[in-house]
């Protein structure tokens, strides 16, 4: 996938892992995401996992849920010049005294739990 200059708003799904944008093992071929702007979603903005040869330059992401972007066990990604803004607590999820929603602009290779990831 190739994607410059693109604008999305409102995507991403509420409470799950279905980001705005995702790459799901995505090893084969080149893909990048440069110039554009990803806002508004109920849910997390970018998930790249078990996912390779990756160029994301000179984006924006604005007003997500929990998490902005995450990279987990991955290789070869290159995030450069990106501005991450605006990521809020969820608000609909519901669980014990004990439970903590982690929460971030960036996650590279901890969401789940330190990983082995390469080339980052």
């Amino acid at each position: 996938m190739i994607l410059d200059n693109v604008e999305m708003y409102n995507c991403s799904q509420i409470d799950t892992f279905k980001a705005s944008i995702r790459f799901e093992n995505a090893v084969t071929l080149h893909s990048s995401v440069t110039n554009s702007a990803f806002h508004n979603g109920w849910g997390w903005g970018a998930n790249i996992k078990n996912s390779a040869n990756i160029h994301m330059q000179d984006n924006l992401w604005f007003n997500y849920r929990a998490i902005g972007v995450s990279i987990d066990f991955s290789n070869n990604i290159t995030f450069d010049s990106n501005v991450i803004a605006h990521v809020l607590e969820r608000e609909t999820i519901e669980a014990g005294d004990n439970f903590v929603d982690k929460r971030a602009g960036l996650t590279v290779c901890q969401y789940h739990a330190p990983e082995a990831c390469t080339d980052i």
